[in-house]
């Protein structure tokens, strides 16, 4: 390995060596700007490693001169290419001396935590040229790795940052960019992590500096679990023009590791989340002090950087008697940092087959943060795409961010008076939802069919549990509820910004002419659509074998036959929760259950339920699949043609609905019973039954009597479970055991409402809607004891876990059995499980030690 190049110096002709973020970054630390300090390992290293793997795949045998000439657009031979040679990357032993070198010159710090930066630099006899639209964009495609300072977790971190280079979304970007991998030249930041107050980046253009903040280190922003704060900053002046409080629930700081020796598996979980206090919350993460100190800091930077860049920060705490202080952790200039107003509409456009493309990622034992779990959120914009003018940097309208992603499309607004025209077929070419953004009041489950044909939606009311921010995020579609004026504010016809990250609304000037152009990511081909077929000479990879599995089962909450194909390929041992009136919503020809009844057409009801179902659980078998059979609310299905003939009810959320219902009126679930029965017939036999919202132990044993009537208890893999979401199940769950329940998967989100007194699809309750209040948490760890000493399985099927990752930490710690979470947070709830788990062995293992 050549040798190390310090920040403070580098030259200008060591660029290709050490990448463009490196020697950046060099340039301004040389210029006497404040900077975490630090060393690169050169792309000399990279390429010498490389040659020194003794390659068992074909494909890696000529690395790192091969150009790798793969066929891109098959997702399943991509996915695999890439997964064997990152595997034998990670595999393959670093020279000692290397490793020696690497901790010797990061001993003075005195640091236990290194970040692992990938710095990228296109070999100076490439004939490549970069341009606007092709360019190196290390930032989001090639990751960061954060290890301990021991030996194997550097060797570690350093050859899962040199793998990076092979991701599948990494040889798709190449191949559409034109560039081989053979003229990328890899180096390697190293630095120190500090430990923060804040953290942030700045974009600067010449029309506006942008200034984004949140709580401790980065990683929420960088993973977007958190809303930052806003500054938009006027260049000439260094004015604060705007300013905007963001939702900050959660940050990172360094672990406290202690004197314990770690494993190489310690790579990328060396920081924690914790949660900020409610008072934290209300303040911006930036003193008005600080935020001087980085404007003046950007003011000087123009005049060496030019006036379009873009910096990471971090507010690190001083020394004794020293007072806090601001580091520039990363610095790009030119193509790199985007306008605010092209900030707002796209991201990076290559070539228009990147629209088609299906973001996939290896699987390795700590999944990163972007891979192939939501394709629709990782479709890039066309850059034809009309742009948010400079004048329009107000939000048209404010809400809740219930589903993430950004699209840009015209609007429909949805009335009650023009929604009995609306066609109810979700196929219906005539439908002026088709490829549109729906703007609606509310989303009750009688207009959700309508979801499948917008590109994103935007409602008045609605909170993250409501359902249609379950079938946004399902879908992948951009969703903000709560958006209180929606419906006067935008007329039909207006191009408009859905940005369901921030929650906001933008309205987009376009003229008449160009309306036609505007082409919504979310009405592109998605993956799933695609007749690609592996390459024959690769194999197909199955979960089993790209997932190490999970002492705790993660199984995935669904609604919508569409999303099976990409469910039943994910890392999931089955499915916790399919909400079957969402599920027959599309099949129902507009028409309310009951009116089927009132029709005589139970058998076509039933057979229409039991081939719904048996798609399902073809899917997945052998693995479960839990069907909660139907929560009927009246005033979610009034449109319905039939929904009318409910009695009107003042408060429906607590009104006929759940098991109650089924004792007043037993013919539906009568008729759902009788398909659960047809689909065992037909040779499924891993379809369980959860009977949702019950009340009392007289209404599960009524349902109970029924199950056993209907002969669906003669399977012996058949059981029966309740949902636990009504507060009276902590007083009587040894009552339920005795009556017959077989299993309890925690709804938290009746629980939470219930508990709390907080409507869960009221906008205006947000705050007061809280998952992680102590009524709740205690509520969920007794239900989860109470089922261990009863002897039957657990579950948890609600919001909070997707929505909180942090509490999965204590899910797992109290020994939860399963967690069951929406499709769209499987990926980082899968992370987050085998964080737990490892946390929980390492400090069993400790333990052990120490005694």
């Amino acid at each position: 390995m050549d040798k190390l190049h310090w920040l403070d110096h580098i030259k200008p002709f060591d660029r290709t060596l050490v990448g463009d973020k490196a020697f950046y970054l060099s340039r301004v630390m040389q210029r006497g700007y404040p900077v975490v300090p630090g060393f690169v390992v050169p792309a000399t290293a990279a390429r010498q490693f490389l040659e020194s793997i003794q390659w068992s795949a074909p494909l890696g045998l000529d690395l790192p001169y091969s150009s790798l000439h793969l066929d891109v657009d098959n997702p399943r031979q991509l996915q695999s290419v890439a997964q064997t040679i990152r595997q034998e990357i990670t595999a393959a032993t670093l020279p000692a001396s290397w490793v020696s070198e690497i901790e010797s010159a990061q001993a003075h710090w005195q640091t236990k935590v290194l970040i692992l930066r990938p710095s990228l630099a296109l070999d100076p006899a490439s004939k490549v040229q970069t341009t606007s639209r092709v360019v190196l964009p290390e930032s989001g495609l090639l990751e960061s790795h954060v290890c301990l300072a021991t030996p194997e977790s550097l060797a570690m971190g350093l050859k899962l940052a040199w793998a990076e280079l092979f991701r599948a979304r990494s040889l798709f970007y190449w191949h559409c960019s034109g560039i081989q991998t053979a003229q990328l030249n890899l180096a390697i930041l190293v630095q120190p992590v500090l430990d923060a107050i804040a953290s942030g980046t700045l974009h600067a253009t010449p029309d506006c500096w942008e200034i984004q903040s949140t709580w401790g280190l980065g990683k929420a922003l960088v993973l977007g679990e958190v809303i930052p704060d806003l500054y938009q900053v006027q260049p000439e002046t260094g004015e604060v023009q705007t300013r905007y409080l963001g939702s900050k629930t959660r940050a990172y700081r360094l672990e406290n590791f202690g004197d314990t020796h770690h494993s190489p598996l310690s790579v990328d979980s060396c920081l924690e989340a914790y949660l900020l206090s409610e008072e934290q919350q209300k303040y911006y993460a930036l003193e008005e002090n600080h935020l001087d100190v980085l404007i003046q800091l950007a003011k000087q930077l123009t005049t060496d950087l030019g006036p379009t860049f873009t910096l990471e920060w971090t507010l690190s705490p001083g020394k004794e008697n020293e007072g806090d202080q601001l580091y520039l952790t990363q610095a790009s200039v030119g193509h790199s940092a985007m306008s605010l107003k092209e900030s707002k509409i796209k991201v990076a456009a290559v070539k228009e087959s990147l629209q088609h493309s299906v973001e996939i990622s290896h699987a390795s034992f700590m999944l990163p943060p972007s891979s192939f779990f939501s394709p629709h959120q990782h479709r890039l914009q066309e850059e034809k795409s009309p742009t948010v003018p400079e004048t329009d940097l107000q939000p048209l309208i404010k809400g809740l961010g219930a589903s993430v992603g950004r699209t840009i499309a015209i609007a429909h607004v949805l009335t009650d008076s023009n929604h009995l025209h609306f066609p109810n077929a979700p196929g219906d070419e005539y439908s002026p939802v088709n490829g549109k953004i729906l703007v609606v009041k509310s989303i009750t489950p009688d207009r959700l069919v309508l979801l499948k044909q917008a590109v994103a939606v935007v409602a008045e009311q609605g909170a993250m549990t409501c359902h249609a921010a379950i079938i946004a995020r399902e879908l992948g579609i951009p969703a903000v509820v709560g958006a209180v004026g929606a419906t006067q504010l935008i007329k039909t016809g207006d191009a408009v910004l859905v940005d369901g990250d921030k929650g906001a609304v933008y309205r987009v000037e376009a003229h008449a002419g160009d309306r036609e152009k505007i082409v919504p990511h979310a009405a592109l081909p998605t993956p799933q659509s695609s007749s690609l077929s592996p390459h024959p000479s690769l194999p197909t990879p199955q979960p089993s074998v790209l997932f190490p599995p999970l002492a705790t089962q993660l199984l995935v909450n669904l609604s919508q036959p569409n999303s099976i194909k990409r469910a039943a390929q994910m890392p999931v041992d089955g499915v916790g929760l399919l909400r079957s009136e969402l599920m027959l919503l599309e099949v129902l020809q507009g028409q309310h259950p009951q009116r089927w009844l009132q029709m005589q057409r139970e058998d076509e009801l039933r057979e229409i339920l039991a081939q719904q179902l048996c798609q399902f659980a073809e899917a997945f078998a052998p693995r479960p699949v839990f069907y909660r059979s139907l929560d009927l609310r009246s005033h979610e299905f009034q449109y319905l043609v039939g929904g009318s003939l409910a009695q009107p009810e003042a408060n429906p959320m607590l009104g006929m609905r759940g098991t109650f219902s089924y004792v007043s009126n037993p013919a539906l679930f009568d008729v759902e019973l009788a398909a659960l029965v047809q689909v065992q017939q037909s040779g499924y036999t891993n379809v369980r039954l959860l009977l949702p919202f019950v009340r009392t132990v007289e209404e599960f044993s009524f349902c109970r009597h029924r199950v056993e009537q209907a002969g669906l208890s003669q399977s012996p893999q058949f059981q029966l479970w309740i949902v636990a979401e009504v507060p009276s199940v902590l007083f009587l769950l040894p009552d339920y055991v005795k009556a017959g329940v077989q299993g309890i998967s925690i709804g938290t989100n009746d629980l939470t409402q219930l508990l709390l007194g907080a409507d869960r699809d009221q906008a205006q309750m947000a705050a007061a809607f809280d998952e992680r209040h102590p009524a709740v948490t205690q509520a969920i760890a007794q239900l989860i004891q109470m089922a261990k000493q009863a002897g039957i399985p657990c579950c948890i099927c609600g919001q909070a876990p997707a929505q909180y990752p942090e509490l999965i930490d204590r899910l797992v710690q109290w020994g939860i059995p399963s967690i069951s979470v929406e499709l769209d947070a499987v990926e980082r709830t899968y992370n987050a499980i085998a964080r737990a788990e490892q946390r929980l062995l390492l400090a069993a293992a400790r333990r052990q030690l120490n005694q």
